[in-house]
């Protein structure tokens, strides 16, 4: 089983100083065609924005349909925050919980190294979006410079 989890800010959207309201920007459904056609069971978002901040950006990209509302957490529903370990064990115990399947394969896709880090120390694939990507550092699995580039790799496995 193949389970995607995804960060929010500067992963599935980009913050620029010019226009940072991504909370009513035009969507016109290119991600969730991308992942639509993608094998996976399950997709979350996991932010350390708060929940509403992320139930905000999944409507916004057209991906409500495929993100449930249970399948987001943020650190109001969290009792802990990135990268604390014990924020990732508890987000792995809760997916685990909804699946209800041993054998699981999670990707976690974020900006942020130190969030990565933690995510590979508890068994999670780790996917890095950056513009920085060239430089991946060895122990991350994959990177790429947007979430448009690193969905193509996964439509193509």
């Amino acid at each position: 089983m193949v389970v995607f989890v995804f960060d929010v800010d500067d992963t599935l959207i980009l913050h620029n100083k010019e226009n940072n309201n991504y909370y009513e920007t035009f969507n016109n459904g290119e991600l969730k065609k991308l992942i639509e056609n993608i094998k996976y069971q399950k997709l979350y978002i996991y932010t350390n924005g708060t929940y509403s901040h992320g139930e905000s950006i999944v409507n916004n990209l057209l991906l409500d349909t495929m993100i449930p509302k249970k399948n987001i957490f943020g650190r109001d529903t969290l009792p802990y925050m990135k990268p604390d370990i014990r924020s990732f064990n508890y987000v792995g115990d809760l997916i685990k919980k909804d699946i209800n399947y041993d054998n699981t394969r999670i990707y976690f896709f974020d900006d942020l190294i130190d969030n990565l880090i933690t995510a590979k120390r508890i068994g999670w694939f780790t996917v890095w979006i950056s513009s920085d990507f060239i430089n991946k550092p060895g122990y991350i699995d994959y990177a790429f410079p947007n979430i448009f580039q690193a969905l193509l790799f996964f439509k193509e496995q």
